[in-house]
């Protein structure tokens, strides 16, 4: 017995140790690709641009046959390019290395731009080409220049076995396989179509169509497993239909996320890239803190300041749960989830929880990762307030300066006016939460400042705190009577001047002044 369980023991180690083998030179592959695809290209481009500078007549004047030779060396370039970029492209699905930059949008856009693009080149050949899109088409996640490349290659294709006077079409719509919603994307041709034998390897890679039709219309038979290999990492399937001197459907699907599977769909995605790239990841939970105010508009205007705030290609703006909170899923550590929670504090307007769970530092898994973010947002402990807004108004222009550095610097947000008319006018346009007013201004003084801003229906309520060298008693009296939240004598201490504006945001200026 113990020598079949060494025998297992043993078979297990020498499995473990080949798939590490297998994997080391499926790297070392993956990298040699790359560095003789980077090779290749650096040539090439020489050459293509050095045939374009002739070809433009820019060298000098050419006739009619070398340009005709010059322009077949010029195809054959980008030709052999194509070719360095799918070989490319399929180490990459192989490695599993490809990226997807998948944003939320309607494929039909992707499809008309795509249409524009190549339309010309269709129409050169004397194939008709038509559009039929489908208007109850949603919007999906998706990468739109895999997709575009993936409908570049089926169109391709449809050009190559197509014959004169043929026809392309590209048609989408919205349909439901086993009880699940999908995009479905046709290309539709009437060339000269392919056997059932043929079809078979259709999509594996270096399998173009027989022999005799890749000599003919040429191509490395990668167009097709590249795009099957794009297809599948959005969670969809390609495949065709074809007959023999009839023509070919070539059709993709694309899911379509219903809201509540969105968040599972993006962390499983983010979980398996960081995993594979040995990235870190972090999942940031928003939550509006009063119930009553969490409506769907006021969600959406949270979705929409976030979709501002992150910048990575790789973030995603998700809701969470039943749609009440908003998700980012980030490419980030806790210092760089920190930043986004910096960056957005100065753009809310009203108060937020959140909750921070970082992948592989504080959970190993997706589902601790989402209960560890879930718990630290139920903690209560991270309260984002919105950033109050300070309106300096002080004929010196260095004090108004400094004194906006300070209080930038303590976490106010501020806005600075040289004279009493400009201060007015931005207070009337920002609504600020605190009014910082100097009271010897030239033209219009502070009093005049008070007794207009008080006078405004749009700015009555808003608490100055007065700051001045006139600090007698009747100066005093006056500020009371303007109904100034509060007074600062000049030259003041920062801290103090700081304490009396949170002691006015906090109680109205109730205090004594």
């Amino acid at each position: 017995m113990r020598d079949y369980k060494k025998e297992i023991q043993d078979l297990k180690g020498a499995l473990l140790k080949a798939n590490e083998e297998i994997e080391k030179l499926s790297r070392i592959k993956s990298d040699f690709i790359s560095i003789i695809s980077h090779e290749l290209r650096t040539p090439l481009t020489s050459i293509k641009e050095s045939v374009s500078l002739v070809l433009d007549g820019i060298a000098g004047p050419i006739s009619e046959e070398h340009k005709k030779f010059l322009t077949i060396a010029k195809n054959n370039v980008d030709r052999l390019a194509k070719i360095i970029t799918d070989i490319l492209d399929i180490s990459k699905l192989e490695a599993g290395r490809i990226v997807m930059h998948k944003t939320k949008l309607n494929i039909n856009e992707i499809i008309k731009n795509v249409y524009e693009a190549t339309k010309t080149a269709v129409k050169q050949k004397g194939i008709e080409f038509s559009l039929s899109l489908g208007e109850s088409v949603e919007l999906t996640w998706l990468d739109p220049d895999r997709i575009g490349q993936v409908l570049k290659n089926l169109i391709s294709n449809a050009i190559k076995f197509n014959r004169g006077n043929g026809k392309i079409k590209i048609l989408s719509l919205k349909e439901d396989i086993n009880g699940k919603g999908f995009i479905k994307i046709i290309v539709e041709d009437n060339g000269i179509g392919i056997s059932q034998e043929e079809t078979e390897n259709l999509f594996r890679n270096f399998s173009p169509l027989n022999t005799s039709m890749t000599r003919k219309h040429g191509g490395a038979g990668m167009g097709l497993a590249i795009s099957k290999g794009i297809v599948e990492l959005h969670g969809g399937d390609i495949w065709v239909m074809s007959e023999p001197d009839i023509g070919s459907k070539f059709i993709f699907t694309v899911p379509i996320y219903k809201k509540h599977e969105e968040f599972d769909f993006l962390m499983e995605e983010a979980m398996e890239r960081a995993k594979r790239n040995d990235n870190k990841i972090a999942v940031i939970v928003f939550e509006i803190k009063e119930v009553k105010k969490r409506v769907e508009g006021v969600i959406a205007e949270i979705e929409d300041i976030l979709k501002k705030t992150v910048r990575g290609p790789e973030d995603k703006i998700v809701r969470w749960g039943k749609g009440e909170c908003v998700a980012i899923i980030a490419r980030a550590d806790r210092p760089g989830t920190m930043a986004i929670i910096k960056r957005l504090k100065g753009n809310i307007k009203i108060p937020i929880s959140f909750g921070i769970s970082v992948y592989p530092d504080e959970a190993m898994d997706k589902e601790e990762l989402i209960k560890k973010a879930q718990e630290d947002l139920n903690s209560g402990k991270n309260l984002m307030a919105p950033q109050k807004v300070l309106l300096i108004i002080d004929d010196e222009e260095d004090l108004a300066s400094m004194l906006s550095f300070r209080l930038n610097n303590v976490g106010f947000d501020t806005i600075t006016a040289n004279s009493g008319d400009s201060g007015i006018e931005l207070a009337k346009k920002h609504k600020p939460d605190l009014i910082l007013l100097d009271l010897m201004m030239p033209k219009v003084d502070g009093f005049e400042v008070s007794k207009r801003l008080k006078l405004d229906s749009a700015t009555k309520y808003i608490p100055i705190v007065v700051f001045s060298a006139l600090g007698n008693k009747n100066t005093k009296e006056s500020i009371k009577k303007l109904g100034a939240a509060g007074f600062i004598e000049k030259p003041f201490e920062p801290e103090l001047l700081i304490s009396k504006i949170n002691e006015v945001l906090t109680y109205g200026g109730q205090r004594s002044t």
